[in-house]
């Protein structure tokens, strides 16, 4: 399987046609027949029900299309950032982060670095950026501590400097009517959703760590997109746990969520801290935790 078959591929959803597609890549009808059915048997499964002058995507071709759109996405962004990769630049260095709240605080210290910096973003678990910091993939990421339990990273070699403290809570969808001096015992029955780009338990074992034990029997959830996270909350069919500061910072005036703290809540404090290894070798890095001290 390869880039051009699938964009081919996403071709024939969106012109709804093997030889529209075939005429826009001057291409035979038959060679673009012979190119899906090629994917389709590479996959195992049916992309399209064919029929008289019309194709449809079965559920596999639907759930393949929104694959390979990502795919490409990726793909071209990739392309494009290493075409443009600054590989003479006097001053790098790369970052990781977790999720959009801890993203927009270390980005406000970059943007007060030297404007001929060249960035390296990259979004993962916490497992794994703690992880990528020790291999020295990353020059330092984005992590939270000291919610549920805390870790010691100095066991690690790794040293930490704190961003920012919060409080974490819930978001609630306003249409379920749950006025906001709510309890855990009215959102047990729904599901408790997190947002990790990637696998990880972290999240999920410091919220279980946070509550009584007799309230552990949340079903905790993880979802892969925090777009996904905010229509489930806002629909009524989940509920999320939100550091509650930077939540209503963030948060859209008309989204129809309300960030609480529920009064049987043991209301934990924790904070944003960025990790790196304490032997630093980048001046840039050297300069950004300097920023981050003083600020």
């Amino acid at each position: 399987m390869n880039i051009q078959a699938m964009k081919l591929f996403l071709q024939v959803v969106e012109w709804g046609s093997f030889q529209k597609v075939a005429d826009q890549n001057f291409i035979s009808q038959r060679a673009v027949s012979q190119q899906i059915k090629k994917l389709e048997e590479e996959l195992g499964v049916l992309l399209f029900i064919r029929k008289h002058n019309h194709i449809q995507l079965t559920a596999a071709g639907e759930y393949f299309r929104q694959r390979c759109e990502l795919i490409i996405d990726m793909m071209e962004d990739t392309v494009g950032r290493v075409k443009n990769y600054k590989a003479v630049a006097t001053r790098q260095i790369k970052v990781g982060y977790f999720s959009p709240f801890d993203a927009a605080l270390i980005r406000e210290r970059l943007l007060a670095l030297p404007s001929e910096t060249a960035f390296t973003m990259v979004e993962e678990g916490i497992e794994h950026l703690t992880s990528d910091v020790i291999m020295e993939n990353l020059d330092c990421a984005m992590i939270m501590d000291d919610y549920g339990f805390k870790r010691n990273f100095e066991e690690l070699g790794l040293s930490t400097v704190t961003l920012f403290e919060d409080t974490m809570g819930f978001g609630i969808g306003k249409r379920l009517g749950i006025a906001p001096e709510v309890s855990l015992n009215d959102i047990k029955s729904l599901p408790v959703i997190y947002y990790s780009p990637e696998n990880s338990n972290y999240l999920k074992e410091a919220f279980l760590a946070s509550l009584n034990r007799e309230m552990h029997t949340f079903d905790v959830q993880r979802v892969n997109s925090y777009e996904q996270m905010q229509m489930l909350v806002s629909l009524g069919e989940a509920v999320a746990f939100y550091p509650i500061k930077l939540a209503k910072h963030f948060s859209n005036p008309t989204e129809p969520i309300q960030y609480v703290i529920p009064k049987d809540y043991r209301s934990r404090r924790f904070t944003f801290k960025l990790c790196y290894r304490s032997k630093i070798n980048n001046p840039t890095l050297k300069q950004l935790v300097k920023l981050i001290i003083e600020s």
